[in-house]
């Protein structure tokens, strides 16, 4: 068994900031905090020898995945995509998170300290679903596309409880779009959606002519969150970020997956050409307490984390 992604680690400059931030947009609470540090979590989280952080795992009141982990570390950082100077760079890029009133939630957003990147854009997703969506910044840089769904009866995204969501899907800039669903299906992964999106050159702020080739992926077994968004950039490429996003750089470090065998986890990945990150270690990961833990680099060097609980 492989799950969801459960939480994404994101890297901040001033916890308690991020903290209010998350908060005051989209009503997020504290599920749990704890201090990072060790050889274990320097080996998993590739942490320099002797660094250590502070992290608050956040979400919905009551979730328990899609899941954000909010860590500060003890030394400066800087924002690894240079504040997106290259928008078509591979890796980690996005957090998507869902609400019913996307201009209200965007003016929550600016308040609490975020910036706007680019204006609410209808755009029809396929058949029986449509989306007014947004770009934004929260207080370090990190883009949240913020969205509201129009979604038909028959759809899977159809049931809603109107609150902000968890973490819906975590966006990954690819250099390969089947090459890297192929990936993520060999996991247990769903396509939600497959679809070539043209003429959105200025929503996305790309050159002329350029289309996004996006794949949204689930994971079966009951829940619409924690899910794998696929872009590529086509005739628009980029290179990998692998070796700035680490810490104490700032931005989104990290997706973690629960297994139930990490054994047989590690050798899926490995076969499907993941690289290790570090060999497996025991780890006291937030939320979850002590877990056996090993990170991989995905096939355009986004880094999943893959943890079996004790």
């Amino acid at each position: 068994m492989i799950s969801e992604l459960r939480v994404t680690t994101v890297a901040v400059s001033d916890l308690d900031r991020s903290r209010a931030f998350y908060a005051d947009t989209f009503g997020y609470v504290p599920h749990t905090e704890a201090e990072v540090r060790g050889p274990a979590a320097e080996a998993a989280w590739q942490m320099p020898a002797g660094l250590t952080g502070r992290a608050v795992v956040m979400g919905p009141e009551g979730a328990t995945t899609g899941l954000l982990r909010l860590v500060q570390f003890a030394a400066p950082g800087r924002p690894y995509w240079g504040e997106y100077a290259r928008p078509q760079d591979y890796g980690h890029y996005a957090l998507n998170i869902r609400v019913d009133d996307l201009h209200a939630a965007v003016a929550r957003l600016v308040t609490a300290g975020g910036r706007q990147k680019s204006q609410p854009t209808r755009w029809t997703v396929m058949e029986d679903l449509s989306a007014w969506d947004s770009l934004s910044y929260d207080p370090d840089g990190v883009v949240l596309d913020v969205f509201q769904l129009e979604p038909g009866p028959t759809s899977p995204l159809a049931g809603y409880d109107g609150r902000p969501s968890e973490l819906q899907t975590v966006a990954i800039h690819v250099s390969d779009a089947r090459r890297a669903a192929a990936f993520y299906t060999a996991l247990g992964y769903e396509v939600l959606y497959d679809k070539l999106i043209e003429n959105m050159e200025s929503f996305f702020r790309l050159p002329p002519g350029t289309g996004l080739h996006n794949i949204n992926l689930f994971m079966p077994g009951g829940t619409v969150n924690g899910r794998v968004e696929i872009a590529q950039y086509v005739g628009f490429p980029g290179r990998q970020q692998r070796d700035a996003a680490v810490p104490p750089n700032l931005g989104i470090l990290s997706a973690s997956l629960e297994t139930d065998d990490l054994a047989a986890t590690s050798a899926l990945v490995t076969g499907l050409g993941a690289e290790p990150v570090c060999p497996p270690v025991e780890v006291d990961l937030p939320p979850y307490g002590p877990a056996l833990v090993q990170s991989f680099f995905g096939p355009d060097g986004e880094v999943l984390e893959f943890y079996q609980c004790g």
